[in-house]
């Protein structure tokens, strides 16, 4: 999410393609569990991550990203698996 809003901000076109629902990997975690950094260290696109406890739990995150992904209006789709991934030219013309 944070090489998307990048790329936004650039003005570069950009896919986040998750394979489950947003940061699928988060939602995997265990459901108690705590991260070990703090809020300020997990905050990216100058969203503020604000949690009731030292160190943000998996809901709270999940919900911090969802927010995030909203307020920059990120180019995801979501539940898409990558299944092979082909390069399609260089740029350079070769003859």
């Amino acid at each position: 999410m944070a090489c998307g809003i990048e790329a936004q901000k650039a003005g570069i076109d950009y896919l986040i393609l998750e394979k489950g629902c947003l940061v699928n990997s988060l939602y995997n975690y265990p459901v108690n569990m705590t991260f070990f950094s703090t809020s300020e260290r997990l905050e990216i696109g100058g969203v503020p991550f604000v949690s009731n406890n030292p160190k943000p739990t998996r809901p709270e995150a999940l919900e911090y990203y969802r927010r995030v992904a909203g307020a920059h209006k990120l180019n995801v789709h979501l539940f898409e698996e990558v299944i092979e991934v082909k390069a399609q030219g260089t740029g350079d013309k070769q003859e």
